[in-house]
């Protein structure tokens, strides 16, 4: 392998880069399309390109200059120079990191996307490539792009590679509808080539309202076929171009049930505890109704525009009336890479009856359908006197009860873990101020050291010295 001259920073040695393993393995068009993506970078000495625990999904070369490995304890385990048969492979590639990497020179480094690159070599090496890159003069980026995006980094290699030979290839024309609003969905489309106009029916009738436009890799039509619901917008073509399509049965098969992920009531109160959040898809109105403490409510319609707002920290736990928004939702956040899941069966079904306003009896039957029950056969004039206006109140009163004698525990609860941690920070505090004495007292002896050492050394010099002018004396007197 060839040590890369400081001058060549353009890198226009492509043998350099076909000599990296697995790089070396792939077919020419499948080389082109990942080294299209690649990223080079000149790195300082000293600079880390990754520590231990690291999850960068990256594969990460040495073009040049020398790169340490250390431990956590930081000691050197091992040390690796451009040019030579280990710099052929990626760093430390394993997933999280194990060790620390460090330029130990100035260095370059490339950057390439682990998930795009073994997708590329399964459908290299897989007998049964059906490819749909068989078309070379449509552009790929699009295939690049989709590659790259979060849904599909969530899917093993084998589901990514069905994906793709299963996409069907279908040229459109300008002016064409593609989806129209209010039809049953049947695909899911990726733009290959071209451009659509997305609108929606003001009220469901009259004008077009137009809404968004989509290019090459875009992705459109999930909704209708995550939910099972009917289209609510209508798609056409801009341009002439070429859409890949995916059919219903496909599409929940390989995409739905990989990014949708349910959750039960139980596990989601444990995942809330943990710092998980509510998110309630809801309208408004049915928010303001009735909804879990501390939730943050994004109606469905509104979830695209507003997912930047949201943490990707944090794990949401999606939650609607049926389930059926939620499922929606999670869809498209999953797309756009956060940690999402389902409340399973919905709020309707899932959640304790009396977080709705509706409190069971011992053998859980709801008070509410037995007051209505009563209310049929008993008087006029008896209902009159206990009105549903003050049973309403009561049974809500009761769930309010039960609600702040959760959160009464729970407080407790993270007032004595709060006690806890602070104990171990004095600990550790504690701990730390033992050992900062410890070093300054080592200081101090250092210096001592140092400065005995001065003085020795000063000694030294000037009986030097005297013995120098005790050998030039007699030279002098003659």
């Amino acid at each position: 392998m060839k040590t890369l001259d400081p001058q060549e920073k353009k890198f226009s040695g492509q043998e350099i880069l076909r000599d990296l393993i697995p790089l070396n393995s792939l077919t020419e068009t499948r080389y082109k399309e990942i080294t299209s993506t690649l990223t080079i970078e000149d790195v300082t000495a000293g600079s880390y390109l990754f520590g231990e625990g690291d999850r960068d999904n990256r594969s990460i070369y040495l073009l040049d200059g020398v790169i340490n490995l250390i431990d956590s304890s930081g000691k050197v385990t091992g040390v690796i120079s451009a040019g030579t048969d280990p710099a052929r492979y990626p760093l430390a590639n394993q997933q999280p990191r194990l060790i620390i990497g460090r330029a130990a020179t100035k260095s370059v480094i490339a950057y390439v996307d682990s998930t795009l690159l073994d997708v590329m070599l399964t459908l290299d090496q897989s007998a049964e490539d059906k490819s749909v890159l068989a078309n070379p003069a449509v552009g790929e980026d699009w295939m690049t792009r989709m590659l790259q995006s979060e849904a599909l980094i969530k899917l093993a290699p084998t589901d990514i590679q069905k994906l793709l030979q299963t996409l069907e290839s279908v040229n459109v024309k300008a002016g064409e509808v593609i989806i129209r609003q209010g039809d049953e969905g049947d695909y899911f489309y990726i733009i290959r080539q071209g451009k659509c106009s997305v609108t929606r029916l003001a009220s469901g009738e009259g004008w077009d309202v137009p809404l968004a436009e989509l290019g090459d890799g875009d992705c459109f039509g999930e909704e209708a076929l995550v939910s099972d619901a009917k289209r609510n917008a209508t798609i056409s073509m801009v341009s002439d171009g070429t859409l890949m399509r995916l059919s219903k049965k496909n599409f929940v098969e390989l995409l739905k049930k990989n990014l949708v992920h349910y959750m039960d009531y139980d596990l989601a109160q444990a995942s809330i505890k943990e710092g998980g959040t509510w998110l309630d898809v809801r309208l408004a109105d049915e928010h303001a109704g009735y909804a879990f403490d501390n939730s943050i409510n994004v109606p469905l319609s509104m979830v695209r525009e507003r997912a930047n707002s949201l943490d990707p920290e944090i794990k949401y736990i999606i939650c609607c009336d049926t389930g059926r928004r939620s499922v929606s939702a999670a869809f498209l956040l999953s797309q756009r890479g956060f940690d999402v899941c389902v409340l399973e069966g919905g709020m309707n079904k899932s959640i304790p009856a009396e977080l709705l306003g509706v409190t069971t009896d011992s053998r859980g039957e709801a008070v509410t359908d037995k007051i209505a029950a009563v209310d049929a056969e008993i008087p006029a004039s008896d209902a009159q006197r206990t009105s549903p206006g003050t049973r309403n109140d009561a049974v809500k009163d009761l769930g309010k009860l039960a609600r702040l004698q959760r959160e009464r525990d729970e407080a407790r609860k993270e007032s004595q873990a709060a006690k806890n941690q602070l104990t171990e920070l004095r600990q550790e505090i504690s701990d730390l101020q033992t050992h900062m004495t410890g070093y300054i007292a080592k200081a101090i002896q250092l210096e001592s050291t140092v400065q005995q050492q001065k003085k020795a050394r000063e000694a030294l010099t000037g009986h030097i010295d005297k013995l120098a002018d005790q050998l030039t004396s007699p030279a002098k007197r003659k």
